[in-house]
């Protein structure tokens, strides 16, 4: 079942971020968020992920749908290790965790904690937790910010083999090079055009 998006709007204190935002992402398909900082990309992500609550407008598709989302921010819990990471939010076996450090480049570190890991490396492992989540909906905010041009093939290259028929992915970012690799639907957004 697709994600459709119908009429949305939001505004932050009387400031319109998103103004009556029409799209429908289909399944088995990747689309970019492609645009400068500030244009309602991170926005949309989260309305998108049931986070932030949104002025108009209405959703169809998300019900009963699991969302996985790579955030700005790495979102780590620093008292577990970054097997330990991803088994909290996925439940997975470690074969499962193994497999999706050793996608991200990080099979050697999976007993280390997040303060013992880089900026890149703490991204790898919250992208890897997305990963193995499984969701049908994957959620991407410039999830390659911070990696080196062959590690980002190495893990671009992972989420196109690993996306199936029923997944929507939807990432965000202002990399023309991503975009373009990525994407099967780039959607071009400036703070003059689609959302304003």
């Amino acid at each position: 079942m697709p994600v459709k998006i119908v009429n949305l709007s939001k505004s932050y204190n009387g400031l319109q971020v998103i103004r009556n935002f029409n799209f429908t992402f289909e399944e088995g398909k990747i689309y970019c968020l492609f645009g400068p900082s500030g244009c309602g990309k991170t926005t949309l992500l989260h309305i998108i992920a049931g986070i932030l609550p949104f002025d108009s407008g209405f959703m169809v598709g998300l019900e009963n749908r699991r969302i996985a989302v790579v955030f700005q921010e790495d979102r780590l819990l620093p008292w577990l290790t970054a097997a330990d990471n991803i088994k909290f939010v996925t439940g997975t076996q470690d074969s499962a965790v193994e497999k999706y450090l050793k996608a991200v480049g990080l099979e050697e570190f999976k007993n280390y904690f997040p303060d013992q890991l880089s900026g890149g490396m703490k991204r790898r492992v919250a992208i890897a937790r997305a990963l193995a989540f499984k969701g049908q909906l994957l959620l991407m905010d410039e999830p390659f910010k911070g990696i080196d041009e062959k590690l980002k093939r190495k893990i671009m290259n992972t989420i196109l083999a690993d996306k199936n028929s029923r997944q929507i992915v939807i990432f965000a970012t202002h990399n023309r090079g991503e975009a373009r690799y990525m994407a099967d639907e780039i959607l071009n957004f400036n703070i003059n055009s689609l959302f304003r």
